[in-house]
């Protein structure tokens, strides 16, 4: 399935909506604190779903007059939001935990319960994949957080459901294992803290117009030095990633009595081979003669 990135994030939409209210449902009419936890988590799921959907849709727009550097920032910026959302709905899931301890509050109907939270399960398995193709596929980081939302839902959808099953069968045996039921919405709280904390460090770099990886740099450099071949040198090399698009800018150094028209078309032609070996990028290349370069240390950078 060749989803663009809008239309995943429509998809993810429309599941999570489907999934929130099951799950508040069921919540309510059993009075399981795992589940309305895991509602949620889903509803979180949903807004942060609504925030990929309107930042892919955004950062897909090309630059115009007022952004002329495109607006791949969007994603980063959505996913630290989307970050943020997940800390307070952390703490709203330990509090309500904690004052489901205290009660000792029973949970009821628990075979809807437990069908409802495997349903979620194999929803969110086939709905994650989606997402993390796409993707992997258009280098987006919303629809990836978007991914990463639903694939926690997973994890603790079998978790809840595990649970449910446990105090099910507790009952059937005369055991009370209702304490579960708050303790493990705790480790949901704690799991998606987790989740917060990943998303905080990929999105932030580019914020702060980080340079990409080591290993990126270093593929960037291997392709100009390969294409120049003696020709010419370079050195100032700088680069930044803005959502799904790599900023890439250098000086190329060229012999005084190069033509400029032959350095022009020069640069042009290793502009085309970045971009075909490193895709999604905007690149810049400043002309100069070997004279007139500084060049720190006697040596090209």
């Amino acid at each position: 399935m060749n989803l663009t990135k809008t239309r995943a994030a429509a998809l993810s939409i429309f599941s999570n909506l489907t999934l929130t209210v099951l799950k508040i449902v069921v919540g309510i009419l059993s009075g399981s604190m795992s589940i309305i936890a895991e509602a949620a988590h889903s509803g979180f799921d949903l807004l942060a779903s609504f925030i990929a959907y309107f930042s892919v849709r955004v950062s897909d727009r090309p630059a115009d007059q007022e952004h002329p550097y495109g607006h791949s920032k969007i994603e980063n910026i959505s996913g630290m939001l989307e970050s943020a959302l997940i800390f307070l709905v952390s703490l709203w899931i330990v509090y309500q935990a904690v004052q489901k301890i205290v009660k000792h509050a029973p949970v009821e109907h628990l075979p809807l319960s437990i069908v409802i939270m495997v349903v979620s399960l194999l929803a969110n398995v086939a709905v994650s994949r989606i997402l993390y193709r796409v993707a992997a596929r258009t280098q987006s980081i919303a629809l990836e957080a978007d991914a990463a939302h639903l694939w926690s839902d997973v994890l603790t959808s079998g978790g809840v459901s595990a649970t449910l099953a446990a105090i099910y069968a507790g009952n059937r045996f005369g055991v009370n294992l209702n304490l579960l039921d708050p303790v493990f919405s705790i480790f949901i709280a704690l799991w998606i803290l987790g989740i917060a904390y990943r998303l905080t460090r990929k999105s932030y770099p580019a914020l702060l117009d980080e340079r990409v990886k080591p290993e990126a740099e270093d593929k960037i450099r291997r392709v100009i030095e390969n294409y120049c071949a003696g020709k010419c040198q370079f050195h100032k090399l700088r680069t930044r990633q803005s959502g799904a698009k790599v900023h890439i800018d250098f000086h190329l150094q060229f012999s005084p009595d190069t033509h400029i028209d032959g350095a022009h078309w020069f640069s042009h032609g290793l502009k085309k081979k970045l971009e075909h070996e490193i895709p999604g990028s905007e690149i810049i290349i400043h002309l100069e003669p070997y004279e007139d370069a500084l060049v720190e240390g006697g040596k090209k950078q």
